[in-house]
């Protein structure tokens, strides 16, 4: 199974699904991550742009996945860029590693590079039907980032659902905050979504809510983690 995560900035991927690409990467899956704006030149306490790329790859090592994809576009301005350079990146990189499943951000998310990303992974989940010698994308879903999911609010567009929810152990749980620990100034005391206690709360409420001790929430789009064991 190859699985492909689309986020728009680096760290998104921990945010969204760190435990459940830990857990996943440990069982054999083939897991890729295409981060659009690898640069997040925008970010508050940014730090040098070689410590951003030293940061990155330590993510990407602490949640044991395979690759990772850094795009140039421009940080909190993907509403500048045409949707079909979005939508054609993430389909080069469907086709490059032949993704059967995607997860990414949720299209009401306060931040706006999120919806972006959100509409561009949908028009290019099509690509196996117009495109020979690809494998049928099998599963779509959207994550929930703390600290801008649920910003969402429900006055203005849907906001995200749960209803599909990955079990967690606890190493998953300690993988997911250090890989965004390992993103610089980027961590939060409580009680900020971002913090590690709110962020090992969310973990143990959607456990709560699906019969485990932990777990990560997605909103299935199509698909049901059905090869997902």
């Amino acid at each position: 199974m190859n699985i492909l995560i689309v986020v728009a900035h680096p760290d998104d991927e921990g945010l969204g699904a760190g435990g459940t690409i830990h857990r996943l990467a440990k069982a054999g899956y083939n897991i890729d991550c295409c981060i659009l704006s690898g640069s997040v030149d925008a970010r508050t306490q940014r730090p040098k742009t070689v410590e951003l790329q030293e940061d990155i790859e330590k993510a990407r090592k602490v949640l044991g996945y395979r690759n990772v994809v850094l795009g140039d576009f421009p940080n909190i301005q993907f509403n500048t860029v045409p949707h079909l350079h979005l939508v054609q990146f993430i389909e080069r990189h469907i086709e490059a590693f032949s993704s059967q499943v995607i997860f990414t951000h949720h299209p009401s998310d306060l931040n706006n590079d999120h919806t972006q990303t959100a509409h561009a992974c949908l028009a290019a989940s099509r690509l196996w039907q117009r495109r020979e010698g690809l494998p049928r994308l099998e599963e779509l879903y959207f994550m929930e980032i703390q600290s801008s999911t649920d910003w969402a609010f429900s006055g203005h567009n849907v906001p995200f659902e749960a209803n599909t929810f990955v079990e967690l152990e606890e190493g998953d749980v300690e993988a997911k905050i250090a890989s965004v620990d390992a993103y610089r100034k980027v961590m939060r005391p409580a009680p900020h979504p971002r913090s590690r206690e709110n962020m090992t709360a969310l973990a143990r409420f959607r456990g709560s809510q699906s019969g485990y001790i932990y777990a990560e929430a997605f909103q299935r789009v199509f698909g049901g983690l059905s090869q997902i064991k």
